[in-house]
């Protein structure tokens, strides 16, 4: 499912990730390294999918801004311009999306 969905947004945001990884983080949903090489968390697989697609596009425009100044949070908003109820979804909820 991840795989389809970077596929999707990798398009609309022109970007190409160097590879992907599923892991088992205890703190983090999603990274991407200095190389383009992206992980998400295994547990995102129990948010709906539009959390999902949040961490994905969040990660994909990490690739061109590798901090979270304010071209960053405008690029995720002019895919996903109510990015920030996703990211409230994660912290209220986050904890319970466990095995």
């Amino acid at each position: 499912m991840i795989g389809e969905r970077i596929g999707r947004y990798q398009q609309e945001l022109k970007v190409k990730p160097k590879s992907v990884e599923i892991v088992d983080s205890p703190t983090k949903w999603g990274s991407c390294s200095w190389d383009k090489k992206l992980t998400f968390n295994y547990r995102l697989a129990m948010a709906p999918l539009e959390v999902i697609d949040y961490v994905i596009i969040h990660e994909l425009c990490h690739i061109h801004h590798m901090n979270h100044d304010r071209s960053f949070w405008r690029r995720i908003g002019s895919i996903m311009p109510d990015y920030k109820t996703k990211e409230d979804y994660l912290m209220r909820n986050g904890r319970a999306m466990t095995l």
